[in-house]
């Protein structure tokens, strides 16, 4: 490709209307994240996703031939954004189902025991002078306030006085707690004078337009000099304009105090710390202890003197919103002996009780969230998210109640359970005849009920994958009870976090054999697990401590090379798996 030497173009992406001018050459993928245009990346820009599908209105690409023909029949008059580099000015088309549009965000979430105890108070003082109180309070001042005499009010972190105001603000004493996650933010404002939540926001994480899978943006980082400098700013603009939201009228001042919550590269990318050192080692040595510095240092609009606490990583797959979701369900506290699993691309499994913990991650894969489904997508507006078939009539949900365009993992997983339960898949996985099964695919919706106008459809090799990925998980549970010498009766509390474990059906998850039968579990659904702890050490600073206790006393579980996960990986490879975690299911299914 002949690249004229500082040659430029210009490039328009509807419907939006956001235009851009870039250099020559460039991946109209590129082009669209110089916009702040979002398109669907999983695979960063790799060519491996086929999801980035765009038309071309106007102007002439150079396409990657290769990768275009990998997914020809996908593409019709379509081209993939990442493999396709402008020659000229362009007008691109981004269609429905390759746009990031609004996500179904977790925000709900349970906090299994509150205390109050914030490491931030105010006093209020009439008529005073700064320095008495200051000396004979025993306080320390570092700082040179503005207000020295008269009313006023004093901010305290302990004996330390990290602000001084005008008047009586003691009902202005706010906190912010954060689940920093892959795909999505969320922030909740905590008075800090009662422990209540005044208000909940969440938004996309702004790094999703450097590839919606954490593994490209790792890739972004180490292949680019600015490449930590733009995902960090990436996330801290994010929680800024969540801030902007969630205060409103008040001034970003009065937050004293930060919590964050998230996955170990989450976590590195919010302090700009260098994660070069998690790939150098496929055991890297992580200092368990938490991240803390101050709000100014980050560049965050909150008082210059707040203080973020970062909940430590355990290891490279276990990161702070593990400990996070452990601090939420009070595992380390209870005598019960508990289950914890988080989903995702990675599915974080945790088995505990009181003084013990052991963990172990197992590579799912992202099939649940859409990645590797034909059809398949996160939980955005137009996806469907819940399937029944009824009397032999099939009956969805869309998200946002609008046509379907898609279908996110809770669909895929409702959808798996109705055709084994329905005898449309037998217990192999395999399609079975059916008025809706035409050229090996599953009909789920036909062209005249969607909004692209094209039947959304589950194959065979989508079952396949979705099975993988189930049994991924359930192995890995497996496992764990066997190396703590547990069976599945033993299990007293049964705790699912996350977005995707809060909206699944449970008997759907288990019917399709993604968990085993627990006959003496309570099940509970946490919601947003991440976002309890970070609620949970915001207002109480003995759960603080509790946190990094947590750090410390778990004991992680390699399953990669481990001859018993790949055992019960091989069992796992059917519906629902196997017969001695289904005894109930295969009764009535099998």
């Amino acid at each position: 490709m002949d690249v004229t030497e500082n040659a430029n173009v210009t490039v328009t992406f509807l419907p939006s209307g956001k235009r851009v001018t870039v250099r020559k050459g460039s991946t109209i993928l590129e082009s669209a994240q110089e916009a702040g245009e979002g398109i669907r990346s999983i695979c960063g820009g790799k060519g491996s996703c086929g999801k980035c599908r765009v038309v071309l209105n106007k102007g002439e690409v150079e396409k990657n031939l290769e990768a275009h023909e990998k997914f020809l029949k996908l593409l019709g008059k379509q081209i993939l954004a990442c493999q396709s580099r402008l020659l000229t000015d362009a007008e691109v088309f981004i269609p429905v189902e390759s746009r990031l549009e609004k996500q179904q965000i977790l925000s709900e979430f349970v906090v299994g025991e509150r205390e109050f105890n914030p490491a931030i108070r105010k006093e209020f003082y009439e008529g005073s002078f700064l320095p008495e109180v200051v000396s004979k309070k025993g306080y320390r001042l570092n700082f040179s306030p503005e207000i020295e005499e008269g009313d006023f009010t004093i901010v305290l972190r302990g004996n330390e006085i990290i602000a001084v105001e005008e008047g009586d603000t003691r009902d202005e004493n706010f906190g912010l707690a954060v689940d920093v996650g892959t795909t999505t933010v969320v922030g909740a404002l905590i008075n800090l004078g009662d422990g209540s939540i005044v208000d909940v926001r969440s938004d996309y994480n702004g790094q999703i337009i450097y590839g919606e899978e954490v593994l490209s943006r790792v890739e972004f980082v180490r292949s680019r000099k600015d490449g930590l400098e733009k995902i960090n700013r990436a996330i801290i603009d994010t929680i800024n304009r969540l801030i902007g939201e969630i205060m409103g009228n008040l001034s970003s001042k009065r937050i004293y105090d930060i919590v964050i919550a998230g996955n170990t590269l989450m976590t590195h990318f919010f302090f700009k710390k260098d994660i070069e050192y998690l790939f150098t080692t496929s055991n890297p040595k992580i200092e368990r202890k938490a991240f803390v510095d101050y709000a100014k240092n980050l560049g965050i609009n909150s008082n210059p003197n707040a203080m973020v606490f970062g909940f430590p990583s355990v290891g490279k797959y276990v990161g702070g919103d593990i400990v996070a979701d452990i601090l939420a369900s009070t595992i380390l506290e209870s005598g019960d002996i508990s289950l914890l699993v988080d989903l995702g691309t990675n599915g974080e499994i945790v088995l505990g009780s009181e003084g013990w913990l052991i963990s172990t991650s197992v590579a799912s894969g992202p099939a649940f969230e859409g990645y590797e489904i034909e059809h398949g997508s996160r939980a955005v507006e137009g996806a469907i998210d819940h399937v029944r078939i009824k009397g032999g009539n099939l009956e969805y949900t869309v998200i946002g109640n609008t046509k379907p365009a898609s279908i996110c993992g809770s669909g895929l997983i409702d959808l798996l359970a109705e055709l084994f339960k329905n005898g449309i898949v037998d217990f192999t996985g395999s399609l079975q005849d059916n008025e809706r099964v035409k050229d090996g695919k599953f009909i789920v919706a036909y062209a005249e009920e969607t909004s692209t106008g094209k039947d959304i459809f589950l194959t065979q090799n989508d079952i396949d994958t979705l099975i993988k990925s189930k049994a991924a998980v359930c192995a890995g549970i497996a496992v764990l009870l066997k190396k703590a010498g547990l069976s599945v009766d033993d299990i007293t509390k049964f705790y699912i976090a996350g977005a995707f474990g809060y909206y699944i059906n449970i008997e759907n998850s288990t019917i399709i054999g993604l968990f085993p039968e627990f006959p003496n579990a309570e099940v509970v659904q946490i919601g947003n697990g991440s976002l309890a702890g970070a609620y949970m050490a915001m207002t109480s600073e003995r759960k603080r401590k509790i946190v990094e206790r947590i750090a410390r006393v778990f004991t992680y579980f390699d399953l990669s090379t481990d001859p018993n996960f790949m055992e019960e990986y091989n069992s796992a490879l059917s519906l629902p798996g196997n017969p001695e975690l289904f005894p109930t299911i295969y009764k009535k299914y099998v």
